[in-house]
């Protein structure tokens, strides 16, 4: 007999041809906009002061350019719902809109604190870090939203855990090694506030993610409305609010926290920062609209996959900038010892989101039950024969080779039959999922 149990909340294990292609996009526009941001920090200019030259540390302006990069978003639905026939058309209540503030503000914090972040770590320890985000985001499914994850999903989410803290020993070591050429805007900075910061961050995204899950799942809200309003709403704090209290601060920015009229007189004083500011916000633009897409599609724990993918690319192009395409010039990141630790916590973590996928059997669910035809639940097998015995298989465990061999070892014929949510498998041999 199976005991009956709570709902178990299924994740989308197998992406859509959409989903695959808003993946793709978000990964490759992604990666781009986090090395982008960090290039922009170690570019030098002139700001007020004519006699200074110093790198473009201003992560409040990168914040604001950002949410400025989500706003086209909103333009762009109001493009396709011109071309959309009326019966058809978007019916978006004004409370969506008010409400999309509430993501808005957690976005808001977390890029702030991830910004100031790039300032303590190097972009792939930053990207890296931010795999955490799939641990928050899953606590949050489990508690705010009442989903109950399988084992393999916690499993999962342990493996990631623990490519966490592996990643993060790494700010134990030298940032880079003794004679090389180093990436400036580190040097001399404590890497575990960079982590701290990091995680923090994360936290606030986490609840970013579940609460546009929500909204676009339940309130059906365009994934290109929510987008376009963060930004709008972003914008405007960032401007109003986040901004005016930077230059009221005191700091070490021509006595402010940070000097907006500096980062506009660096900006125009640098044909190179031009070039990569436009290139970032276009890059934010891709990058959002996909990953929202992603959640819309997928779910908001794929849109924490995603995060965890772009580690890949972006180490790769930080040690080719840094050896390849711009050597000597301070711009990408070296090999150090500590290296070999974001190594082994990078392959740690892509197997971990392979066991939440449901992509690695890990025997979950995969006991053995032997029903008779009075035993067997009809929301879970139905119009079998009568009187034929059938084993129960959890559906990973179902399309294992090793459970095929197992139970074809007295196959003889093959019998057919429909299921719901678990895989039927005749005590014969023959296997359908």
């Amino acid at each position: 007999m199976i005991e009956s149990e709570s709902p178990v909340h299924e994740e989308k294990q197998q992406c859509s041809s959409a989903g695959f292609i808003t993946f793709v996009l978000g990964l490759i526009s992604g990666t781009f906009s986090a090395l982008l941001c960090k290039m922009a920090y170690d570019t030098k200019s002139i700001g007020i002061s004519t006699d200074e030259v110093k790198p473009f540390t201003k992560p409040i302006m990168m914040l604001t350019l950002m949410f400025f990069g989500m706003v086209p978003a909103i333009f762009f639905w109001g493009i396709q719902q011109y071309f959309t026939v009326p019966e058809k058309k978007d019916k978006v209540p004004f409370k969506t809109f008010v409400i999309l503030i509430i993501p808005s503000v957690c976005d808001l914090l977390c890029t702030l604190l991830l910004l100031i972040a790039q300032l303590y770590i190097t972009a792939s320890l930053w990207q890296m870090m931010r795999g955490s985000i799939i641990i928050i985001t899953a606590l949050m499914k489990r508690f705010a939203l009442n989903h109950r994850l399988k084992f393999h999903m916690w499993l999962g989410v342990g493996f990631i855990t623990l490519a966490m803290l592996l990643v993060a020993s790494t700010s134990f070591f030298s940032p880079v090694p003794d004679g090389s050429n180093a990436a400036p805007g580190i040097e001399g900075k404590d890497p575990r506030i960079g982590i701290l910061l990091v995680f923090v961050g994360c936290l606030a995204q986490g609840v970013q993610y579940v609460f546009e899950e929500k909204v676009m799942g339940e309130d059906n809200a365009p994934p290109l409305v929510v987008i376009g309003c963060e930004g709008l709403w972003g914008t405007f704090l960032s401007l109003l609010v986040v901004y005016p209290i930077a230059y009221i601060m005191p700091g070490s920015d021509n006595g402010s926290f940070e000097d907006p009229f500096d980062a506009y007189a660096m900006i125009r004083n640098s044909k190179s920062l031009k070039v990569l500011i436009i290139a970032f916000v276009i890059t934010v633009t891709m990058y959002n609209c996909a990953a929202v897409y992603v959640t819309k599609y997928l779910s908001a724990i794929w849109h924490a996959i995603l995060d965890n993918f772009r580690p890949i690319s972006i180490w790769a192009l930080d040690l080719a900038i840094f050896y390849v395409f711009l050597p000597g010039q301070g711009f990408g990141e070296p090999w150090i010892v500590g290296s070999w630790l974001q190594l082994g916590g990078l392959v740690i973590l892509l197997f971990g989101t392979a066991v939440y996928n449901g992509s690695v059997w890990t025997f979950d669910g995969a006991e053995y039950s032997l029903l008779s035809s009075n035993d067997r639940p009809d929301d879970q097998i139905v119009k079998t024969e009568p009187d034929d015995d059938w084993i129960i298989v959890h559906p990973v465990a179902a399309r294992s080779p090793y459970t095929s061999r197992q139970l074809s070892s007295t196959s003889s014929n093959s019998m057919k039959t429909e299921q719901s949510n678990y895989g039927a498998v005749d005590k014969r041999g023959s296997n359908e999922v």
